[in-house]
């Protein structure tokens, strides 16, 4: 019962602060959905509302699950600022998307009445948060009716409180009849704003004439004001002892509680009603204090986490600034923007003018170095495109000569493709590992090739060396009595194969050695034993021996050059006159060397008509 025995037309001092308050709480949000207030005590249904999370810590499936996990749970009146922060963080985020994407269209030529963006997240939350504002409805049109039959419910009471002094009874009778109707009144819940101060007058009209009425039941009515006066009083002590300790906002709620409370007490004795009046507001106001104080100090935390956040945008518009050209460069960048991320998310929610503004900043931040990002990498595609290409051609390449057997020039060809394989930049490995092990596997397959064949020929020389060797140990005791012995001598030989310098050198020696005492000259001897290897080796296709024939013709070509063109130029340093034997000498060696220059070009041209 919230007013006092003085006066039955007097205002209560809590009463007017309660209107007071309801005056100041009529400017609330306009919303969609029709909010219905009640008579008084707006504070109290706001302590039951959840805490808002710090959604711009969360991503848009956090935010989405969020709100369903709420909705499911818990009453829509509760979790209102829940769901619409969450409801526009991620409406902020999926325009940002859509933006973002319909600029792109339109900047490839696209027209805007064409365009189209399917985001299955702005559906999900548009079910999510339609179920949400169908829950609100209910509860708001559940909360008017029960509003109107509370108010029914009052208007009743105020009526049987209005017709208790005509109540037959003892006045201790009427007064437990009224304490009934009180507790009823109590415990009945609000009623229309609109109706509730001429419901709260009526109802504190009627009870002070009830209590006029019982002016002869001082005792009964003195001991219910003492209830009160206790009750107060202890609430005021609860409170005295909470201004002492922490100040947080759990102390805040517990005076809105308090005033609650108050008015439902009912009145205390006259005598005490100022004063502990004085005591409940001076504790109130201490409490105040106290709030202004902590709403300042966390004024200035919010004004550092501002500040810090702006700090972290700072460093992440630095990165844009100075954009990577190398992918190691961007995935050190990268990394430093999950660091910077999450030092973001470290700071926390921020209540501030400025949260909205810093954020909006913080994302277009990111989209910079985003789109940086993405044109650096589209770039990089490119020229991986371009270095695919490149890796295929060697691959083709490698492949087509793999089972070529000029294994000489292949082998140059190979190694050149081996060293521009080196050249050609990075691809993505998935490819580049296909390709390395197609380019690996022909050059492998072709050196592979030729490596035995290789060993095979270092066999075979090697075996011929050995026959050579022994075939000389065995014409060291022959005796060969004929030109025509010695070409077939000459002829096995070489039908033997390969063979070093030193082998050959020792065979034509030793063979020139076992013919001397045949007549022949030296030249005839010489185009003798060589038509016979020549042909030897043309009838066993021995390209190697061919080979060095041809640099054995060659070398010696070259020597008797050299040697006449010294001889040549020596002979102007002689005297010209009659009878000197040194320039005779002189003449007599060029005119040698002369003829040793045409017997091997005759070799030369026997040579060439040996291989058609």
């Amino acid at each position: 019962m919230n007013q006092e025995e003085l006066d039955p037309k007097e205002v209560n001092p809590i009463q007017k602060e309660s209107q007071t308050n309801d005056n100041q709480n009529d400017d609330s949000k306009i919303e969609i959905v029709k909010t219905v207030e009640a008579e008084e005590d707006h504070e109290e249904p706001k302590q039951e509302k959840l805490a808002i999370p710090d959604v711009d810590a969360l991503s848009i499936d956090e935010c989405i699950a969020l709100i369903k996990e709420h909705v499911g749970q818990y009453s829509p009146e509760r979790i209102k600022g829940i769901v619409e922060s969450a409801r526009s963080r991620v409406l902020r985020e999926l325009n940002a998307e859509r933006d973002e994407n319909k600029a792109a269209y339109l900047e490839e030529g696209g027209n805007i009445i064409d365009f189209e963006f399917d985001q299955p997240k702005r559906k999900e939350l548009g079910a999510i948060y339609g179920q949400y504002r169908d829950q609100l409805r209910k509860f708001y049109a559940d909360l008017e009716a029960e509003l109107e039959r509370n108010l029914k419910v009052k208007l009743e009471i105020i009526e049987e409180i209005k017709g208790l002094p005509m109540m037959e009874g003892s006045a201790k009778e009427k007064y437990e009849k009224f304490k009934a109707l009180r507790e009823t009144w109590n415990s009945t819940g609000l009623v229309p704003k609109a109706e509730a101060r001429t419901v709260w007058a009526n109802y504190n009209h009627h009870v002070d004439n009830f209590f006029d009425f019982l002016r002869l039941a001082y005792d009964l009515i003195d001991r219910d004001y003492q209830n009160n006066l206790s009750e107060k009083i202890a609430m005021i002590e609860e409170l005295e002892t909470l201004a002492q300790g922490e100040v947080n906002t759990a102390l805040f709620k517990s005076l809105q509680k308090a005033h609650s409370r108050w008015k439902k007490i009912g009145p205390v004795p006259r005598e005490k009603k100022d004063e502990i009046w004085d005591r409940f507001k001076a504790v109130t106001a201490v409490i105040h204090e106290k709030r202004d104080a902590f709403n300042e100090a966390l004024k200035a935390v919010n004004e550092e986490k501002i500040n810090a956040k702006r700090a972290i945008v700072a460093k992440i518009v630095a990165l844009n600034e100075q954009p990577s050209q190398k992918h190691s460069g961007w995935q050190k960048a990268s990394k430093a923007l999950e660091e910077l991320r999450g030092d973001f998310k470290k700071v926390g929610f921020v209540r501030s003018e400025e949260n909205d503004q810093v954020w909006e900043e913080y994302k277009a931040a990111q989209r910079e170095f985003n789109q940086l990002k993405n044109a650096f990498y589209k770039e990089e595609k490119k020229k991986q495109r371009e270095n695919l290409e490149a890796k295929k051609a060697l691959v083709d390449l490698a492949e087509s000569l793999k089972d070529n057997d000029d294994f000489a020039e292949t082998s140059r060809a190979l190694k050149k493709a081996q060293a521009d394989w080196k050249k050609t930049g990075y691809v993505p490995k998935k490819e580049g590992d296909a390709l390395w092990e197609a380019f690996r596997g022909a050059c492998n397959h072709f050196f592979d090739r030729m490596n035995g064949q290789r060993k095979a020929k270092e066999e075979k020389f090697s075996a011929a060396l050995k026959a050579k060797e022994a075939k000389l140990q065995e014409l060291k005791s022959m005796e060969i009595t004929s030109v025509e012995a010695a070409t077939a001598i000459s002829e096995e030989w070489s039908s033997l194969g390969g063979g070093n310098k030193k082998t050959e050198d020792a065979f034509n020696k030793l063979l020139e050695e076992k013919l001397s005492g045949l007549g022949l000259s030296k030249n005839d001897l010489e185009r003798t034993l060589f038509e016979a290897r020549i042909k030897a080796l043309v009838e066993a296709d021995d390209q190697n021996g061919l080979r060095q024939e041809r640099g054995w013709l060659r070398d010696q070509m070259d020597q008797a050059k050299k040697e006449l063109n010294q001889l040549e130029t020596n002979i102007a340093f002689f005297s010209s006159s009659k009878g000197n034997p040194l320039l005779d000498a002189a003449k007599a060696n060029i005119d040698a060397v002369k003829a040793r220059v045409e017997h091997l070009t005759s070799l030369r041209k026997l040579f060439n008509s040996l291989l058609k």
